[in-house]
This record gives structure tokens, C-alpha cells and sequence, in this order.
């Protein structure tokens, strides 16, 4: 059977008034709000309260819910990479000669995490975005020549993939320059990462 669900925005007082109430949601230290019209604000009935009390015991039994500290995690990784990837961006318009200060730069997630519907040791996709004038070859790196012709030469260490890669706390690091969209995959605290890599069509 398929259940129905009806956003509510009012609650009843023992007075009999009807007043208006939050319908934000709270999850990981983000807040979600309904993004669809109020289709009733009258309170549940039995059978919608019979519905309810099924899909709790059917959640509780298979789906797992990630616990605090997994939480916790995952937002103190998501802080640190924005500082690096901010830090980053910064260098690479100084480099151009372009003002650090309006560079700007952001990391965004998207995928279940960002829906909030993400299960316990899933991955986090991310999505960085920068200013037009940082390019491919700086997300990864200009490979440098090599005398040996058995290595493949060093990369820029102060690309965002070398910053990456040489983190502590990184491990599994795998550049994936062949894909259309440029990405990064590795684990940061045992956490794992897609980092896919945008440009702006500006320079701030």
C-alpha cells in the first residue's frame, strides 16, 4: 500500500486556536525546509496514525541510521576539505594575478548525503566550484619531465590533487584525469569522497 503523506503547518491548543508551527528538519547540522504548498492543516487521522506507526517500525528495522559520531564526522571532514579547497583556489588566482580576496570558490555535496538520506559508511559526493581562470591542469597538477624513463615525472605539489593526496589524514588517493568531469576519489578519515571539479564562466 502506498502511504500518504499531508504537510501540516498548524497545531491546536488546549484553547481550541489553531497556530502556525515549524516544518524544518533538521539533519546533520543542516536545516530542510518543505518546499511544497500546505495540502492540509488538519491533524492525522487513526489511519493515517496506524500508516505512521508501520513505516517507523519498518525504518527502525531496515534502515540503519548513521549515530552521532558518524555525523560529527562527516562535517568536520566536509569543514577541513573547504578550507583546503578555498586555500587552494586562492593560490591558483595569485598565481594568474587576479585578486585572492574575490576569488571566492565553494564546495557543495549533492547524492544522498546532500538529501540527507545517506546510510552509514556511504560515500559523500562533493562538487568544488572555482572562478573561470583555475583550470583542469591546476585541479590535478602539470606532470613535470623525469630522467627516469621509468617514472612518470612529479606533479605540481601545489595542486589541489597533490594537497590532497599529501594529507595525513587521506588515504586510497585516485586522480581520475581521463573522465569528462574532472574528479578525485580517495577516503579522508575513513570516509570516502567523489570530488568533482566545476568552473564558472567568470573569474570571481
Amino acid at each position: 500500500h502506498s502511504i500518504l503523506y499531508r504537510l501540516r503547518i498548524m497545531v491546536v491548543t488546549n484553547e481550541g486556536k489553531a497556530i502556525p508551527t515549524d516544518m524544518s528538519v533538521k539533519v546533520g547540522g543542516r536545516v530542510f525546509h518543505p518546499s511544497l504548498p500546505v495540502i492540509d492543516g488538519a491533524g492525522p487521522t487513526a489511519l493515517e496514525v496506524g500508516f505512521q506507526s508501520s513505516l517507523d517500525a519498518f525504518i527502525k528495522e531496515n534502515i540503519p541510521l548513521e549515530p552521532k559520531e558518524g555525523i560529527e564526522t562527516r562535517e568536520r571532514v566536509l569543514s577541513r576539505m573547504g578550507n583546503l579547497c578555498r586555500e587552494w583556489i586562492r593560490y591558483a588566482c595569485v598565481q594568474k594575478g587576479l585578486n585572492a580576496d574575490s576569488a571566492g570558490g565553494q564546495l557543495f555535496t549533492s547524492g544522498s548525503y546532500r538529501l540527507g538520506v545517506h546510510e552509514p559508511g556511504a560515500d559523500i559526493d562533493t562538487i568544488l566550484v572555482a572562478p573561470g581562470a583555475v583550470r583542469r591542469e591546476d585541479f590535478f597538477g602539470t606532470a613535470t619531465s623525469s630522467d627516469d624513463e621509468n617514472n612518470e615525472g612529479h606533479r605540481d605539489p601545489n595542486s589541489l590533487a597533490e594537497r590532497i593526496k599529501r594529507h595525513p589524514d587521506v588515504t586510497n588517493f585516485v586522480p581520475v584525469e581521463g573522465a569528462a568531469v574532472p574528479i578525485l576519489t580517495f577516503d579522508w578519515e575513513g570516509i570516502n569522497i567523489d570530488l568533482l571539479f566545476a568552473r564558472l564562466n567568470t573569474n570571481t
